[in-house]
């Protein structure tokens, strides 16, 4: 039998996950565009955007506790307690990891980049932006019960990683190429740095879907 989580969640509490839901989905729009408008040398406007993301993750902390404190407080199997506050601490993993990223594209200077380089990291940091856009279709999914499509979303969040980590080595391998353009030192480090970071985003982002599957079929199906 098919359980939703409306069956063992209250009401007020299913409320908070599909804002939670929703700022993941809107955290995911922003960075897009941001990254477009790094691509596109609007610079100075994508930091501005970048900025609005920070701002937007710190308010879905506030959620997180109220999540957190609501889902501790229900009556349900602890063991299913355990599930979804494990679930939670793993996608707000991810809004830091998103956070950190941001800031570091905020100080940056991107344009001074190699091109190559720089289409290397646009690339990855797409391909990070939407394995994000895949897990909050997949929480939304989770929260709404439609858990014939968390499978599919699986794959392709795990096609995603699999992607992310052979850009990330193509773009180490362009940091070593242009190791004497790409001065002072600090900057490789940062380079390095933020190109781990997507990479990480696009990993976290697999384990939490996965994570959603094994949810629905160990205590919902």
């Amino acid at each position: 039998m098919k359980l939703l989580l409306s069956d063992v969640l209250p009401r007020e509490l299913i409320d908070y996950l599909k804002n939670y839901a929703e700022i993941i989905r809107d955290t995911t729009r922003e960075f897009t565009r941001a990254i477009t408008l790094l691509n596109d040398m609007r610079v100075g406007e994508s930091r501005s955007l970048l900025a609005d993301i920070i701002r937007l993750l710190d308010k879905s902390g506030e959620i997180k506790t109220t999540i957190e404190e609501g889902v501790a407080n229900t009556s349900t199997d602890p063991g299913f307690k355990e599930e979804i506050l494990l679930l939670i601490s793993m996608l707000d993993e991810i809004g830091d990891s998103v956070k950190e990223t941001a800031r570091e594209l905020t100080i940056m200077p991107f344009l001074e980049l190699p091109e190559k380089l720089r289409k290397g990291l646009i690339e990855l940091a797409y391909t990070a932006s939407n394995s994000i856009s895949i897990l909050a279709e997949s929480f939304t999914s989770f929260i709404l019960g439609e858990y014939s499509k968390l499978d599919e979303n699986f794959k392709e969040v795990i096609k995603l990683e699999e992607k992310a980590d052979e850009l990330q080595l193509r773009n180490r391998g362009l940091m070593l190429d242009f190791s004497d353009a790409i001065k002072p030192y600090a900057m490789q480090l940062l380079v390095y740095s933020l190109g781990e970071m997507l990479e990480v985003i696009t990993d976290l982002a697999a384990r939490t879907a996965g994570r959603m599957r094994l949810i629905v079929k160990a205590w919902l199906t």
